[in-house]
């Protein structure tokens, strides 16, 4: 059996042969890199609101559109993440630990370099991948259940144990944000943590979160600087080279970008996984392998490769999953899905069976737009890295209110605005007292995640939590997750024991 259907992908091939489709792509980079550099502001949102202007387009130019902006805003988030500690969305997360402190070094021009050519290359290989291992690795992706998915997402939740400070702050802090994350409605329906806020019945919105812990939070530091580089620093030149660069370091770091590619792709096969977890656990490996793990979270280009290769990569893998299974991986996706029932074709097992050719114009056209990043990237950048030569005095005010709206804007409830300051007030108290606030944040995020899955494997192994024993793939990352876990503790206990002895 060949892995690739010749005839259906030299009939994909020309079915993207068309001018039309090229400006489609273009428009959606563009609309997408616009949209997901705006605080709040998600590839998701972008695409829902412009699905309608697609309905009377033909199916491949309608989903190469759509599909071009997500491309566009899940790179973007990354640029904003890396300019002014904003994940323009959750999957960029890890990239804010090491690229907003390379842009306070006043390395901004390197970072956003690193982050634009990890992208591409996260986007092209993920894309690859899938094309030439469609079928293989969405058979493969069915052997990952309950318990599968609730081990990963610890393992992924392994980062806070990686995070550097006082161990016991650094639990605290994660433990706290896993609390938060499970307000809302149990996976049985019934309300938890609600208290009586019918606006919390769906769980603590992100957007809001990300607002107020990382962009509102750093606001307050600002203040105390004339621009976003740390006071002392020579204000950094406007120079292109220093893209190009950055561009150059991620070449050398090939082990690290073909790793965290591989993780990307893998994750963003797995139903509801998706670029957050991918980024996470990428990212510590990346620091598992480094040979100067203290350096992580101050500036290390290795993290922030990881976290936008990964990032990037997992798009590939939750096209697949989509177009093989018809599970959406995200909210993105879902949308997406939902564009190609709007033009009658619904992604799946039928999908793959009788329009193959159509499945392999989505992915190929996807690798393009990859490709077309990198332009539309270098553009973007040039112009965006400019952030830092704004005085903080006009900078504050202005990102302060896309914040507020951007977190207004996902749901439309004054609640969200509240949150937002909420979580800006409790962000500025765990920063006087050494809290970390990135484990706060990812207890946040996947905290809903594992206890929906710890829920469901509960229910599926009750009294016979035995058989989870069989299972090779919970077992072995089951182990990996305990070993990174206790890790950094080892580490620190031999490190003070040798200081003792001598």
């Amino acid at each position: 059996m060949t892995l690739i259907d010749l005839s259906a992908s030299i009939e994909a091939v020309n079915m993207l042969t068309s001018v039309n489709i090229l400006v489609y792509i273009f428009l959606g980079l563009i609309t997408g890199v616009i949209l997901g550099a705006i605080p709040g502001v998600s590839g998701t949102l972008g695409i829902a609101l412009l699905l309608p202007v697609t309905y009377h387009m033909e199916p491949i130019s309608a989903i190469m559109f759509l599909s071009a902006i997500f491309t566009g805003s899940v790179y973007a988030g990354g640029v904003t993440a890396i300019m002014l500690n904003i994940p323009g969305a959750p999957g960029a997360v890890a990239t804010t630990l090491d690229g907003y402190p390379l842009t306070r070094q006043g390395r901004q021009n390197e970072a956003l370099g690193m982050g634009l050519i990890s992208s591409v290359i996260g986007c092209l290989f993920g894309y690859i991948l899938v094309f030439l291992f469609l079928k293989p690795l969405g058979s493969f992706v069915l052997n990952f259940q309950a318990p599968e998915m609730m081990i990963l997402t610890l393992f992924a939740l392994s980062i806070i144990s990686t995070i550097q400070g006082d161990v016991v702050k650094t639990l605290i802090s994660g433990c706290t944000g896993l609390l938060l994350g499970t307000i809302g409605s149990t996976v049985f329906g019934r309300p938890r943590g609600t208290f009586g806020i019918m606006e919390l019945y769906e769980g603590i919105e992100i957007v809001p979160a990300l607002m107020g812990l990382l962009a509102i939070s750093e606001l307050f530091f600002l203040v105390q600087r004339k621009f976003i580089v740390d006071d002392g620093q020579k204000l950094p030149e406007k120079s292109f080279s220093a893209i190009l660069k950055g561009m150059g370091t991620v070449i050398k770091h090939k082990f690290n970008v073909l790793r965290s590619g591989l993780i990307g792709v893998f994750i963003g096969l797995l139903p509801a996984a998706g670029s957050t977890v991918a980024s996470l656990v990428s990212y510590s490996q990346a620091q598992a392998f480094s040979k100067n793990k203290s350096s992580f979270g101050k500036g290390n280009p290795s993290g922030l490769i990881a976290a936008e290769t990964a990032n990037n990569g997992s798009e590939g893998g939750g096209m697949a999953t989509m177009l093989t299974f018809g599970i959406p991986g995200g909210s993105a996706t879902a949308v997406l899905m939902a564009a190609f029932m709007i033009h009658g074709l619904t992604p799946g097992p039928y999908l793959v069976r009788d329009h193959m050719e159509l499945t392999y114009a989505v992915i190929i056209g996807n690798f393009f737009q990859g490709i077309l990043l990198l332009g539309v990237g270098l553009l973007f950048i040039w112009y965006f890295s400019k952030v830092v030569l704004v005085p903080t005095r006009l900078l504050i005010p202005i990102v302060m209110v896309f914040s507020i709206v951007g977190a207004f804007s996902v749901r439309g409830v004054y609640l969200d605005v509240i949150l937002t300051v909420g979580f800006a007030l409790l962000a500025l108290v765990m920063r006087k007292l050494e809290y970390p606030i990135i484990a706060l944040l990812l207890g946040l995020i996947l905290g809903s995640t594992i206890d929906g899955e710890l829920s469901r494997t509960i229910v599926l192994y009750e009294g016979r939590y035995l058989e989870l024993l069989q299972r090779p793939i919970f077992m072995a990352m089951a182990i990996l997750t305990v070993i990174l876990f206790l890790y950094p503790t080892v580490q620190r206990f031999r490190k003070t024991r040798e200081s003792t002895d001598q």
